[in-house]
């Protein structure tokens, strides 16, 4: 069994699916929840609720857990 280091934001919070997350780096900072974390790629996918259901890859390095 391999473990691998836990992802955690820039501020030390782990980053785990189903934690609820603001993207940093865009405009207005949406919010929404981690669905898989990519650690050897160093990212995330979020769930964007809002305007509309979608789901998007962000640096590890752009979120933060709320």
């Amino acid at each position: 069994m391999v473990v691998r280091e836990q992802s955690t934001d820039r501020h030390g919070r782990p980053l785990t699916p189903g934690t609820r997350v603001r993207v940093v780096a865009e405009q207005g900072q949406p919010e929404g929840s981690v669905v898989r974390v990519l650690s050897e790629y160093g990212a995330v996918t979020v769930l964007l609720e809002k305007p509309a259901k979608a789901e998007r890859m962000y640096p590890i390095n752009e979120i933060e857990a709320l």
